[in-house]
């Protein structure tokens, strides 16, 4: 067994544990809050029941939105590929959570 204590302190007791364990604990609220604004709380009510500022409940909305959008693209750009490859529209649009109309539009716009 390896003992972290460092001369009487314990491991938990440093400063870079302290950091990485505050990290962790405020990423942990930032991903709860699109979650809790899906519920239809407001900003305010999610901020003060996290213990956040609104401004960190703003951006952790914000960067889920661009996370969302991201996926989404990507998804996309990726439909002409694996139907060229010869999945099939059904198969694209369930492993996607499209609809088939969705892939069959992206798949006629593309040259």
């Amino acid at each position: 067994m390896v003992d972290y204590n460092i001369g009487t302190r314990s491991f938990k007791d440093t400063k870079i544990y302290q950091e990485a364990f505050e990290e962790g604990r405020l990423e942990g609220l930032r991903q709860s809050v699109p979650r809790l604004l899906d519920l239809a709380l407001t900003i305010e009510q999610v901020a003060e029941g996290l213990g956040l500022t609104i401004n960190q409940v703003q951006n952790a909305k914000l960067y889920h939105d661009g996370i969302q959008i991201g996926e989404r693209i990507a998804k996309l750009k990726l439909i002409p590929t694996l139907l060229k490859l010869g999945v099939t529209v059904e198969q694209v649009a369930e492993a996607f959570d499209f609809s088939v109309e969705e892939v069959r539009q992206v798949a006629q716009s593309q040259p």
